[in-house]
């Protein structure tokens, strides 16, 4: 193996299978692991980190429950009133 293609493989998190990708993968890119097929996405692309995508969901469902835009609060405060 080259040193070109060891740069662009990552560790499924979830069963520590070698995922290799024919190019440096893009920061987002969407994989699937092949022995366990866990949805996984690349959160670094130099070296390569993986994560199993939905934990990406979740921060980005949590983040939207406890977002408090001012729209909202004010909204609130004119219902009691």
């Amino acid at each position: 193996m080259n040193m070109a293609q060891s740069k662009n493989i990552g560790l499924c998190p979830d069963c520590g299978e070698e995922v290799r990708f024919k190019k440096v993968p893009f920061v987002g890119q969407s994989m699937v692991c092949r022995r366990c097929s866990a949805q996984l996405e690349v959160v670094r692309k130099s070296p390569v980190v993986l994560r199993l995508a939905a934990d990406a969901w979740e921060e980005e469902i949590d983040a939207e429950e406890f977002d408090e835009s001012p729209r909202s609060s004010s909204r609130n405060k004119k219902d009691r009133w």
